[in-house]
């Protein structure tokens, strides 16, 4: 039995492919801004997505690097623990 194809927006592959430079860029300059970016990103990704484990990778990664984010700006880390709810999430989506 196959399973169903799941349709990729063309926003998702743009926002894949904009992270992957952006960790690129971010590799070879550790800049806060472009750490800010990255997390932004998945975060959106993440609001997209209606698959479960998808949804919780993404949502690690744009927890790493909002980690990376606060590590190099303030020099602090954050926890989280085991209170982080879909509500808490740091950004929103924007429609234009």
């Amino acid at each position: 039995m196959n399973a169903p194809l799941q349709k990729i927006s063309v926003e998702r592959k743009l926002l894949l492919a904009a992270n992957e430079q952006l960790e690129s860029v971010y590799l070879h300059h550790s800049d806060p801004c472009v750490a800010l970016l990255i997390s932004r990103n998945y975060n959106l990704l993440m609001q997209e997505q209606s698959d479960l484990m998808t949804r919780l990778n993404w949502m690690q990664k744009a927890k790493y690097w909002w980690q990376q984010y606060l590590k190099l700006s303030t020099g602090r880390r954050v926890s989280y623990g085991s209170s982080l709810h879909y509500d808490d999430l740091l950004f929103k989506r924007i429609t234009l």
